[in-house]
């Protein structure tokens, strides 16, 4: 077939080719293909992974046109697929011989490298595929960053992908990588871009407007995710991991009523998964329903005894109903699955300490701390715990430690100032103070939650008079 005849070669004759092979096949009788008929035999066993099939295709096209640089190119990439990439690189270094500026060759050698962990010889290659590339470059630098996926190496790819996207800024299969690998190296806000800009070029691909709910939802930007999700089934009414993430996002947006509705309409697909009972009970926790998020906890637990979240979270409405044998039963559960979860154990720790279990509460609270030590918040109960079963000097102690590792946190300075006063160190609670104010003013009603005689203090009264903004 000559470049003439290529022009007029289109899907149909393609799937008509394919087709007669696949009839060859059958019959065991092979049938003569041109070159371009192959090409296309070949690509497509490939692209479906048939590549037994596509080895027969390549030995009948070698044998019929011995000669003929496509076809050897596709047994090249059929080496390669097999993973036998010193063959591969032995066909390449033969067809570099027959044609020493084909970009398509340096493009395998390139991928072969890499396999073969030769990065040196793999960029040398690289580069003589993008000399050589002409207007292909930017398709020959997609399937450069490509082959960096392959070796899992998704910074170089995205190099790659940012340079073909430069040449060729509408093309969205380079939008689209962009947007998800940005997303797996955790720059949602990259991700978000590229993802809009593809779907400026196609809004009706339905993955597209997923992956970008995604995205939104990583930088709590939950009405733009809940937005991506509608466009998403709006175009795929059965996309039902939209509905699951749709839910997920009408949740975090405190819209618990329409995320318990999107649960239920999920679950109509998926009606053992643990996660979404388990989520739906959370939703009742945060309206206030014990019984009913208990309810579906349970459900959730029925299907997976083992989900440390249901159980956890179980354990705080036992906590509610002052059962605290069964919620520590549930937490210490749940902690087994998870024991690095300082969340779990800063809880379990409150339920011991409700449950008057002293000595095990501040183990707990100890664990909680250790695991992180930049949660201003356990700090501060632990303190009030301590400060609660008289231990106030044990708590400004407490106190001073959590500010070391919170030190750009008012609040937990409020509080030690507050309890500073309550012994009477003025000066030290005054110096404390004062810093806290400057950090923010708004909150220092803290003090006086933990020391009401503090109201009453001069010099208390003048630092916070003296740092009330202007109105």
């Amino acid at each position: 077939m000559s470049d003439d005849d290529r022009e007029y070669y289109d899907e149909q004759d393609a799937q008509a080719a394919y087709d007669r092979f696949r009839d060859s096949l059958r019959e065991g009788a092979f049938r003569y293909f041109d070159v371009v008929e192959f090409e296309g035999i070949i690509d497509n066993l490939m692209d479906e992974g048939d590549y037994e099939n596509a080895h027969v295709a390549i030995e009948h096209a070698m044998t019929i046109h011995p000669s003929a640089l496509p076809v050897r190119i596709r047994y090249a990439q059929y080496l390669i697929n097999k993973g036998k990439t010193k063959d591969a690189l032995e066909e390449l270094a033969f067809l570099e011989k027959v044609d020493s500026e084909n970009p398509d060759i340096f493009l395998m050698q390139g991928t072969s490298h890499l396999l073969e962990g030769s990065r040196e010889k793999a960029e040398s290659s690289f580069r003589k595929a993008v000399a050589f590339a002409g207007e292909e470059v930017a398709d020959i630098l997609y399937h450069i960053g490509t082959s960096w996926i392959s070796v899992g190496n998704l910074e170089m790819a995205i190099l790659y992908f940012e340079r073909s996207f430069r040449v060729d800024p509408e093309n969205e299969m380079v939008l689209n990588d962009l947007g998800y690998f940005y997303d797996q190296l955790g720059y949602p806000e990259k991700s978000i871009r590229f993802y809009n800009l593809y779907l400026d070029l196609d809004p009706f691909n339905p993955a597209v407007w997923f992956n970008l709910g995604i995205a939104y939802n990583r930088t709590s930007r939950f009405e733009k995710a809940l937005e991506a999700y509608e466009y998403c089934l709006a175009l795929n009414e059965s996309f039902y991991h939209a509905i699951f993430n749709k839910a997920n996002s009408l949740a975090n947006l405190e819209r618990y009523r329409e995320a318990i509705a999107a649960y239920r309409d999920y679950l109509k697909s998926d009606p053992e998964n643990d996660d979404a009972w388990c989520y739906m009970g959370e939703c009742y926790l945060n309206q206030g329903r014990y019984k009913m998020a208990g309810r579906y906890y349970q459900k959730a637990l029925s299907i997976n005894a083992v989900n440390d979240i249901a159980l956890f979270s179980l354990g705080i409405v036992r906590w509610v109903e002052k059962n605290f044998r069964e919620s520590l039963r549930l937490i210490r559960k749940a902690i087994s699955l998870e024991e690095e979860m300082p969340d779990y154990w800063f809880t379990y720790a409150r339920v011991l300490g409700d449950a008057g279990m002293i000595r095990e509460a501040r183990r707990a609270f100890n664990k909680a701390v250790h695991l992180h030590p930049g949660n201003a918040e356990i700090w501060i109960y632990y303190a009030e715990f301590l400060h609660q079963n008289g231990l106030v000097s044990e708590a400004i102690s407490t106190l001073k430690k959590g500010v070391r590792h919170n030190n750009t946190d008012a609040v937990i300075k409020y509080h030690l100032a507050g309890y500073l006063f309550e012994t009477n160190d003025e000066k030290e609670a005054a110096l404390l103070l004062e810093t806290a104010l400057k950090l923010d003013f708004n909150r220092h009603d803290n003090l006086f939650r933990v020391c009401p005689k503090a109201a009453q203090n001069d010099s208390v009264r003048k630092l916070i008079k003296s740092y009330t903004p202007l109105k």
